[in-house]
């Protein structure tokens, strides 16, 4: 298959920028696994050494571009949550800029989530993750009456959004739910999530 150069390839020294594109256009032809730094170099328009000048291996290219995702799903996330003066409200913002993150970019989410990637090798790359996260428990810590729930509310929200989305991009919701535009047949999960705190919650577990 003959394939063109990807937009905004190797010109006036953007390099990274160049290999980050190419790597995400055939993460979405390929997986993060079905390509090799080889096939991102052609593509971006450089020679088959010039990656070395700043990925030592795939993976680290895949890490930047991991990072990168993790910034601009926090950077989404923040700018919906803003948006919303109540915190129930901000919640569900939260929640449903995550799905449309993960319909929208839908190649940073691949490389984030199913490339393997080791993140005790990748400093930034994991920081960028516990910020990502952050923005959920913020959130969540002003729900819950102790850091201890909060954790636990940040987690089972992360949880029920990526389970979504992930059940949404393999097509596994089609059956049950019919889809409106923008995960808005979702939104009501996400308001039965939050229609009572986990310390509630758990008062009646340990009662039973």
């Amino acid at each position: 298959m003959i394939r063109k150069k990807v937009r905004g390839a190797y010109h006036h020294g953007d390099l990274k920028a160049a290999l980050k594109n190419a790597a995400l256009r055939l993460v979405g032809e390929k997986g993060p696994r079905g390509f090799s730094l080889n096939e991102a170099s052609r593509l971006a328009g450089v020679t088959a050494g010039a990656p070395y000048r700043h990925f030592p291996d795939k993976d680290a290219l895949l890490a930047a571009i991991a990072t990168d995702g993790n910034e601009l799903l926090t950077k989404e996330i923040r700018e919906s949550v803003v948006k919303v003066k109540e915190l129930k409200g901000k919640m569900i913002e939260a929640g449903m800029a995550y799905l449309r993150f993960s319909k929208y970019h839908s190649d940073y989410f691949t490389v984030i989530f199913n490339a393997g990637l080791d993140k005790s090798k990748y400093p930034a790359f994991a920081r960028s993750a516990r910020e990502a996260f952050g923005t959920i428990f913020e959130l969540s810590a002003r729900f819950e009456s102790t850091p201890e729930l909060a954790v636990q509310r940040a987690c089972a929200a992360w949880a029920l959004v990526h389970g979504l989305a992930t059940l949404s991009l393999d097509g596994g919701l089609s059956i049950v739910l019919p889809e409106k535009p923008a995960f808005e047949h979702l939104r009501p999960i996400l308001e039965q999530f939050l229609s009572r705190p986990a310390r509630a919650a758990r008062k009646k577990s340990q009662s039973c």
